[in-house]
């Protein structure tokens, strides 16, 4: 396994290693977003500081903000951070998750997990309402 899960009172830590594919980045989202404690969570940090390179397309990019945007409705108040210091995550990251057509999480990008915490400390408590029930039966 290209990663790890390491659960927090409030949040998730998942770090990667080694060489990551797509479907392992999107299976490891799919298992957070799927685990009951998801709804309660104010943060995940994506730690790719200990991967070498990155071979992820915007495809990849599109599919997890389609994931943020469905996670979304049931946990509003949290917030993703990526820790890289490759120049081709951090930009799909900020181009795709932060001004692309599909805009869920607030999402940072910072060159080491100091600083994405330091960021995530010194951000307001979020308190929005989550959507589940908010569909209408016309």
């Amino acid at each position: 396994m290209a990663y790890e899960l390491v659960w927090e009172p409030e949040g998730v830590v998942r770090r990667f290693s080694g060489s990551v594919s797509a479907a392992e980045f999107i299976n490891s989202v799919e298992r957070v977003q799927g685990d009951p404690r998801y709804d309660d969570m104010h943060y995940v940090i994506n730690d790719f500081s200990a991967v070498p390179s990155i071979s992820f397309s915007d495809e990849t990019f599109t599919e997890l903000a389609v994931l943020h945007y469905g996670a979304f409705v049931s946990n509003p108040n949290c917030r993703v951070v990526f820790v890289t210091t490759d120049n081709m995550l951090a930009g799909m990251a900020r181009r795709i998750l932060q001004h692309g057509p599909v805009i869920s999480y607030q999402t940072e990008v910072f060159p080491t997990e100091a600083e994405a915490r330091d960021w995530l400390a010194s951000q307001p408590q979020l308190h929005l309402m989550s959507n589940v029930m908010g569909f209408r039966l016309d």
